[in-house]
Parts: structure tokens; C-alpha cells; sequence
């Protein structure tokens, strides 16, 4: 009935015929994860080069807690004091 049709065990191709298990398809692979590690490779330096570099926020809970609700009293008393002490200009005498 069905005489064209292939037999159950034969469906798929044959393991070693297949195109990846040929020389040319082992090379593609070996150049497939050369440039994969190449890749990461480069990612890795760009982070460590630019972003590991960057400068972190002070997160711990007690700067937070400063930065919600304001400058704390300790850091306002001490902002004038940062400034030259300036005495206001003498008015000429007559």
C-alpha cells in the first residue's frame, strides 16, 4: 500500500552522514566557540575596564535615611562653617 513510504527505523538521517559530524562541520563548530569565547572574553574586559571602575553610592541605611528626610542637623551646622568667615564691609566713617 504504502510502498514509497521509508521504514520506521530508517526515518532521519544516518548519524555519521550527517553534515555536522563531517570535517567542515567539526571546523564550523571549533570557529563557532572560538568567536562565542572571543565575545565573552571582550565583554568581560569592557565591564572590568568601564563599569567595575565606576564609583558607588553610599547606600547604607543611615545615609538613606538622611537623603528622605533631608540634610541632617549635624551637616547644616556645619555648612557655614565651610565658608570664609566674611565680616560685612565697614561703612566709611565722616
Amino acid at each position: 500500500m504504502f510502498r514509497h513510504a521509508p521504514a520506521l527505523g530508517n526515518r532521519g538521517p544516518d548519524r555519521a552522514s550527517s553534515w555536522f559530524r563531517s570535517a567542515e562541520g567539526r571546523r564550523y563548530g571549533r570557529h563557532f566557540l572560538w568567536l562565542i569565547a572571543l565575545k565573552i572574553g571582550l565583554l568581560a574586559a569592557l565591564y572590568f575596564v568601564f563599569i567595575a571602575r565606576q564609583p558607588r553610592a553610599d547606600t547604607s541605611p543611615e545615609r538613606v535615611y538622611d537623603a528622605i528626610r533631608g540634610a541632617p542637623a549635624a551637616a547644616a551646622a556645619r555648612a557655614p562653617a565651610d565658608q570664609p568667615d566674611r565680616q560685612p564691609p565697614r561703612e566709611p566713617t565722616p
